[in-house]
């Protein structure tokens, strides 16, 4: 059996997670998707992140062997 704990909310916050959440689903299972949903949105900001120092690099690259190409 997994181990249940209690957390206490603010009127206010319980609120909100009642709109976020689906109907059907459980608080359980809403704040699990809520924590997916933020992990995966930071790690797309760092792939984009990186995605875009590899291109910098990758035309740095080809930058340099450009004038190499214009000889052949």
């Amino acid at each position: 059996m997994r181990a249940i704990t209690t957390i206490k909310l603010q009127k206010s916050t319980k609120s909100e997670l009642n709109h976020l959440k689906l109907k059907s689903e459980s608080y359980n299972s809403a704040i699990k998707r809520l924590i997916s949903d933020a992990r995966n949105s930071n790690l797309k900001a760092e792939l984009i992140g990186a995605y875009k120092c590899m291109g910098k690099k990758d035309l740095e690259f080809l930058e340099e062997w450009e004038p190499a190409s214009n000889e052949v």
